[in-house]
């Protein structure tokens, strides 16, 4: 009877009823009024969370039917409750801190928290979702502690995450966009697989749709008839000078179109233009030859008209084109112009915050656009990131995947470029349009931020040709950092003292023979630090002369000279210091025989009776000079 009674005490307890009746009393105890500060364990009551725990290891049914009980007041919430409300919201939020918590009391499974708010956010509009979203942001370390990619609790929030970004306007809900891919950037590592687009998939749905133009074929011929019929009134009406009459305008029009510049029309210009928007969203079209073709020609006819339109905005304002000069003329009362958007909402163009993913792509609107500077250089820069990929698809860009460890070939196209005219010309252009991007040094700097991009853009696409390998470095191994520790060890240690302390075993063993014909006084003798005289040297130089002349093999002769010789130089050095004004009373012929020495004892025995003549007659003029007139 015991054990019947324990049994159902046990299941009423693993119940969802029960669970369910005693986390709405466990959440009624809490005291909130905001999404923040999150709840932890000690938090809660700990008689109500007691009384929700098992007396044993929660099994799966007992994780069954604690999810189901948060689902049940998860939805009684949403369905009696305001979710406008800012109690609705905190009711929410301390609900998904209890699943929090159970999950880290290992109560309930590690994805309780995200299928809750996967939940949440299919029954909530998206004003509530980006509130409930602080919910996910405020929390994030927790939710994601010890989430692992491609599996688990990750994939339900990649899911969640997924579903509400397409819910959301690109348009409207912009922010709110960046917010979620912002969260899941924090919350994944960046090898993570999952949020890279790993078989180069374009986004095909990204559909430009302009307006249709008649064909301007017929339009000319009814022109042809109407200036046939007015031709005669056109004539008396521009005699008279009236140039507001019909046959005027037909006639002017005529006119420019005949003296103008060999270009594109600006109605087939606007069809090209808007046209080239599919090769942007689609390159992969530019492999088959008539489109790239058509995409030369679009190209060519869209940076000619930029062109112009870049050179009108240097006459009109003098200098550099700046984003609202060179516009057509608007009339006087139109002080602000509105536009629609796809939603149909009015647009101001006078609106600072005002913010349009994409161009309009009305024929009305597209003559203003040209003269946008902001217009002009996002067209160029798409236009960059075509020229840019179409050079990775070169011979010479391709060699380069071939020592790739683990290669993605889904991004690597088979289509090669091997026209050297058409890898010519792609260069070209890309150079013409980084040249007109920079006409001044704001554009030299906005250049510079594209380079930059564009080249961080090529080393993610290797990093994903290569199999999106992780970044992480393992961790060291024991063995390793026990040999490094050795090694470490072993550079430390003292060296030991370098036998020669001279310097080199020469002058080491030069230095113990000296040491053991002189002794330390020998040393300190004053002899070894005088300052020899000139005459020492003349006195060793006649020893060498003499020498030399009792010399008869080459090799003594040569000794000889070289000892005369140094010592003749050593002697005029020292000669420097007390005899320079002597060295130019010299006689400058050269003879082999002559003694420099002789000749600086000479120079100097002059210079001694020269100095003593003058030191007489110096004394002589001073004493006729103090002897007094007879």
């Amino acid at each position: 009877m015991a054990i019947t009674e324990s049994a159902s005490t046990s299941a009423e307890l693993k119940s969802s009823d029960f669970l369910e009746l005693r986390l709405k009393e466990l959440l009624a105890s809490i005291q909130k009024s905001a999404l923040d500060p999150p709840l932890t364990a000690p938090d809660l009551d700990p008689e109500k969370l007691e009384v929700i725990k098992p007396t044993a290891a929660a099994d799966d049914f007992y994780k069954t039917s604690l999810e189901t009980a948060h689902k049940a007041i998860l939805y009684d919430i949403a369905v009696k409750q305001d979710p406008e409300d800012n109690e609705t919201i905190v009711a929410f939020g301390n609900l998904l801190d209890s699943a929090l918590i159970c999950t880290e009391l290992e109560l309930a499974d590690v994805g309780l928290p995200f299928t809750l708010l996967e939940e949440l956010f299919d029954t909530q509009t998206i004003p509530s979702c980006e509130r409930l979203f602080n919910y996910l942001e405020s929390r994030v370390e927790r939710l994601t502690a010890g989430m692992e990619g491609g599996k688990g609790k990750a994939l339900i929030l990649l899911r969640l995450c997924n579903e509400l970004l397409r819910r959301l306007s690109k348009a409207e809900d912009t922010i709110f966009c960046g917010r979620i891919l912002i969260f899941l950037s924090k919350s994944f590592p960046i090898s993570e697989r999952s949020a890279v687009n790993l078989r180069g998939d374009f986004n095909l749905e990204n559909v430009t749709i302009f307006d249709d133009i008649p064909d301007q074929t017929s339009q000319d011929m009814d022109s042809m008839e109407i200036d046939s019929i007015t031709q005669k009134d056109t004539e008396l009406d521009e005699k008279e000078g009236d140039e507001s009459t019909k046959g005027g305008k037909s006639v002017t029009f005529r006119d420019q179109n005949a003296h103008s510049d060999p270009q594109m029309n600006t109605d087939k210009l606007y069809t090209v233009f808007w046209s080239m928007q599919h090769d942007f969203a689609d390159p992969t079209r530019l492999f088959t030859p008539e489109n790239f073709e058509r995409f030369k020609q679009g190209l060519a006819a869209t940076m000619s008209k930029f062109r112009e339109a870049d050179e009108q905005s240097v006459k009109t304002t003098g200098g550099a084109a700046k984003p609202e000069a060179g516009r057509p003329a608007k009339k006087p009362d139109d002080k602000k112009s509105t536009t629609v958007s796809d939603d149909g909402r009015k647009k101001d163009d006078g609106e600072g915050e005002g913010f349009n993913p994409k161009y309009l792509t009305s024929r009305e609107l597209f003559e203003l656009e040209i003269f946008d500077l902001t217009f002009r250089r996002n067209v160029l820069v798409q236009a960059m990131i075509l020229l840019d990929f179409l050079l990775s698809l070169t011979p010479s860009a391709k060699e380069k995947w071939k020592d790739l460890k683990m290669p993605n070939r889904a991004v690597q196209y088979a289509f090669t470029l091997n026209a050297e005219d058409v890898e010519a010309w792609v260069n070209k252009t890309k150079n013409q349009i980084s040249t007109s991007l920079q006409p001044d040094q704001l554009g030299k700097l906005f250049m510079r931020l594209i380079n930059t991009v564009l080249a961080r853009e090529q080393n993610w696409v290797h990093w994903k040709a290569d199999g999106c390998h992780k970044f992480d470095i393992a961790p060291l191994q024991p063995e390793g950092f026990l040999d490094a520790k050795t090694k470490a060890s072993n550079y430390c240690k003292p060296e030991r003292p370098f036998p020669y302390v001279m310097g080199t075993p020469t002058l080491n063993r030069l230095w113990q023979d000296t040491g053991k014909q002189l002794h330390i006084d020998d040393l300190m003798d004053e002899e070894r630090r005088r300052v020899p005289t000139i005459e020492s040297f003349q006195e060793a130089v006649d020893h060498d002369l003499e020498e030399l002349k009792d010399a008869m093999l080459q090799p003594d002769i040569d000794e000889c000279q070289n000892a005369i010789q140094t010592k003749t130089w050593k002697a005029l050095r020292l000669a420097t210091h007390t005899r320079f004004h002597l060295f130019n009373r010299f006689d400058d012929r050269f003879d082999e025989t002559r003694n420099d020495l002789k000749m600086m004892e000479e120079k100097t025995n002059e210079d001694i009776k020269m100095r003593a003549n003058q030191q007489a007659l110096q004394t002589h003029a001073q004493v006729q000079t103090a002897t007094p007139s007879a």
